[in-house]
């Protein structure tokens, strides 16, 4: 299935409905329309745009990923484009572009597939009263606050994973080349979140200007200065983590000197020990008589 809409009532009921004109000729502020558009498909984007009576819909950014988060404002919606982030089951990164079109008391999503955290939304806020009681801003709003959380469980499956080098340097002997490895692999991560993170800061700073108010008639604004400050702080546990990344390389090489340090101090105490004899079979060799080595009735045949 393309496209999965949902409509959400003040009363707390939360239905699957299929597009048509007696759904959207009666949304009201009472109810949220979310159409979810698994596909980037532009006859599906114009199907669902064109019975929501959108103008100037942007397609081409709609349907274009490549790009660097951006948002646009629109006469009667804005249009704004985030890449999201989960890991596979062999707990490779991955992005996910998602695009949002977002009016009075609708919201529209487009990307390719499912994306976990919202499909978790769906099955955990089922039933819930309060969803139909949110603006379209503010609905807005909680979807961006799990966008960041996203970010935030990939850092935990790498913190997981520094945790484990920590305890390798300590209990095992790694070889220079398979540690190189990892913290090329970890250090790749952390720059990837980085890379795809920053760029965000431009929606979330345009959400929080006071001029968005136009649009949300509600007092999401504070929703959306909330969630700078939570976006703020996934920017400073990513930098934290690139840090913490960086720290393995220098317990390395900490643990490696150590082992050199007992290495040399080993070899110290050969060379003195081999140098001692060395002296005393050099005293001995010596072409002058001793009285200890010479010869007597008691010595040997």
């Amino acid at each position: 299935m393309k496209i999965i809409v949902y409509l959400y009532d003040v009363d707390g009921t939360e239905r699957e409905v299929n597009l048509d004109d007696s759904i959207i000729n009666n949304l009201n502020d009472q109810q949220l329309l979310w159409v979810n558009i698994l596909e980037r498909d532009l006859e599906t984007v114009k199907k669902v745009t064109t019975a929501l009576k959108l103008t100037n819909v942007p397609f081409k950014g709609i349907l274009r990923t490549h790009e660097r988060p951006k948002i646009f404002k629109f006469q009667d919606f804005y249009h704004f484009f985030i890449v999201s982030v989960e890991a596979d089951d062999n707990e490779k990164m991955r992005s996910i572009p998602i695009d949002f079109v977002v009016g009075k008391n609708f919201v529209i999503t487009v990307h390719e597939g499912d994306v976990k955290y919202l499909q978790d939304f769906v099955k955990r806020e089922k039933g819930q009263r309060h969803i139909g009681e949110l603006d379209s801003e503010s609905f807005v709003a909680t979807m961006l606050d799990l966008h960041i959380v996203s970010y935030f469980r990939i850092l935990e499956k790498i913190e997981r994973k520094v945790d484990d080098m920590d305890e390798k340097i300590f209990s095992q002997d790694l070889e220079d080349e398979q540690f190189l490895k990892q913290m090329v692999r970890l250090r790749s991560e952390v720059s990837k979140l980085r890379r795809w993170f920053l760029p965000h800061r431009d929606i979330f700073y345009s959400l929080a200007r006071p001029d968005f108010r136009e649009i949300a008639e509600s007092d999401s604004f504070e929703n959306f200065k909330t969630l700078n400050e939570h976006f703020e702080s996934a920017v400073d546990s990513i930098e934290s983590s690139r840090d913490t990344v960086l720290s393995l390389f220098d317990l390395y090489t900490t643990k490696n000197s150590h082992l050199m340090n007992k290495t040399i101090k080993r070899l110290t105490f050969i060379t003195l020990l081999v140098g001692g004899l060395g002296a005393i079979a050099g005293v001995w060799g010596m072409n002058f008589e001793v009285d200890y080595f010479k010869s007597a009735e008691t010595d040997f045949a």
